[in-house]
């Protein structure tokens, strides 16, 4: 797996200008001495965008018609919180913060432009004044789903909307702690907090939720996860300091597969803290450390960055791409909303495979840097490589190895959309043998070998300690203090191919290389 940042600091890397360029800020609402958290999207009768935005005193509604000039139209009190989050479904809003009992706040917007009416709702039934406070919420498909819910079920609460303005609890899941969640037809993904574990489970019942299987991601704590357009990868954000964003293959549910991972370019320290899915698999992502950068995620298994810009040095909440006009709306805790326009445009990807020149065996650990630009990728024991670059060009090169000549290519043309597929082949480093006479030097054959090395070896060698390594040097077959004139390391079959060294404890070093195809 690779990370989009990997190997910064070892090459000189411009982010070009075309990718600043991709992604507009068009304006700017300041909220101090508030602080801001998640932010969703409203469309009025009459076509006008809004912005709701989730501050530390309640809800905020944002005329963003003109978004170089947002303008607060309406403020919906709420109880003091910094977590503050809002949905919508059939034009009432759904706001829900940690302060308690503040319950869940409904606001009627198909009033707008003109006015809005709000109450707060605290359960019903027998669940009557159990909705104290919640974590996070949903709304989709005229159900609205709570997370942490306080007194009901820390996992996740089901109500419904068939009357908006007067929600029913349908039932709750209380398996485990549930941060966040995603719900597309008949499933409900739930993104399980320090469990480090995404849960999946068939709603097709909303009152029997059945959970169908459960996986485990990189180590940090669940935040949350959205699926791509097709519904076959999801991906995954973990709010833990260094930890990236992670693809998962989710087309079979037995057998889930992890594709790739990512961290942002500039501060990958700060990780993504909600991914946002735009169609096209685009990945919105407001970040820590003041970031809000792009990815292009159609190639799950090759995640590239496609835009980055800072909003100062605090987190970057939420954001919200889905207004019809196309305008990202996005919240950083203390600067306030920004308004950015995006130009989406497919990534340049870079493929293919690193191996030895006279081998053709693949190579693992081995760098391809795509320079001018923040992507690299190190192969896998089989050799592929996976990277690209933000848009169309010319780019250079470099792969390298430890063992290896370095090789810098110029002038590989990329283009926007289109895999561009690239073989390398390293020569391997020629290592010095210290021979006092030339017609005394140490035989070995066969030269490449594959089951096994017989070494003729001169009298200023005799009695030395003989050891097979990998390329890295770490030991693989040794016989010592070995008198004979001939020594023989037997049963190689088994080594993979590839560079190999044998060397002495009397100087002698020399590099080898196996091949199967070699008998």
């Amino acid at each position: 797996m690779k990370y989009t940042f990997l190997f910064l600091l070892l090459t000189t890397l411009i982010r070009p200008a075309m990718q600043a360029q991709n992604l507009q800020k068009l304006g700017h609402l300041p909220y101090a001495p508030l602080s801001l958290a998640g932010c969703w999207h409203h469309v009025d009768q009459n076509g006008g965008e809004w912005a709701l935005v989730g501050t530390s005193a309640g809800m905020s509604i944002v005329d963003v018609s003109d978004p170089s000039q947002p303008i607060e139209r309406f403020q919906v009190p709420g109880l003091t919180n910094n977590w503050r989050e809002l949905r919508t479904w059939a034009g009432y809003a759904y706001v829900v913060s940690e302060a308690t009992p503040s319950g869940v706040t409904i606001v009627n917007l198909n009033l707008l432009p003109d006015t809005i009416e709000w109450k707060v709702w605290r359960g019903n039934g027998i669940f009557q004044d159990s909705v104290v406070n919640n974590h996070t919420v949903q709304a989709v498909d005229g159900y609205l789903y709570l997370f942490d819910c306080n007194k009901v079920a820390q996992g996740a609460v089901i109500v419904s909307l068939e009357d908006p303005w007067n929600p029913k609890i349908q039932s709750e899941i209380s398996d485990f702690y549930v941060h966040d969640g995603f719900i597309r037809g008949d499933t409900l993904w739930t993104s399980e907090g320090g469990q480090s574990q995404i849960g999946v489970y068939d709603v097709s019942d909303k009152a029997n939720p059945q959970l169908i299987t459960r996986f485990p991601h990189q180590p940090g704590y669940s935040h949350n996860s959205e699926l791509s357009t097709n519904s076959k990868v999801l991906f995954t954000t973990v709010e833990t300091v260094n930890q990236p964003l992670a693809s998962f293959d989710v087309s079979n549910l037995d057998d889930i597969k992890q594709l790739d991972l990512y961290k942002p370019s500039k501060k990958p320290a700060g990780e993504v803290h909600n991914v946002r899915v735009f169609p096209g698999d685009f990945l919105v992502c407001p970040s820590y450390r003041g970031q809000l950068t792009v990815v292009d995620a159609s190639h799950p298994e090759n995640m590239i960055e496609i835009a980055w810009d800072s909003l100062g040095n605090s987190l970057v909440w939420d954001a919200d791409p889905y207004l019809p006009s196309g305008i990202i709306l996005t919240t950083a805790k203390n600067e306030g909303l920004f308004i950015y326009q995006m130009n989406y445009q497919h990534a340049a990807w870079l493929e293919g495979a690193v191996t030895d020149l006279f081998s053709a065996a693949p190579l693992a650990d081995a760098k391809v840097f795509v320079l001018n630009t923040p992507n690299a990728d190190t192969t896998m024991v089989d050799g592929r490589y996976q990277t690209g670059a933000a848009q169309s060009g010319s780019y250079v090169v470099r792969v390298e190895r430890n063992g290896y000549e370095t090789q810098v290519h110029s002038n590989i043309a990329l283009n926007s959309g289109t895999v561009t597929l690239r073989n390398f082949a390293l020569k391997p480093l020629v290592i010095a043998v210290d021979e006092p006479d030339e017609d005394q030097a140490v035989q070995v054959s066969p030269m490449p070998f594959s089951r096994y090395l017989k070494i003729t070896v001169p009298a200023h060698y005799q009695a030395a300690n003989w050891q097979l390594c990998d390329s890295k040097g770490a030991v693989l077959r040794e016989m010592q203090g070995m008198p004979s004139e001939n020594v023989e390391f037997q049963s190689l079959q088994s080594l993979p191919d590839g560079i190999y060294i044998l060397r002495n404890n009397k100087g002698y070093s020399q590099q080898l290389i196996k091949s199967s195809a070699q008998h």
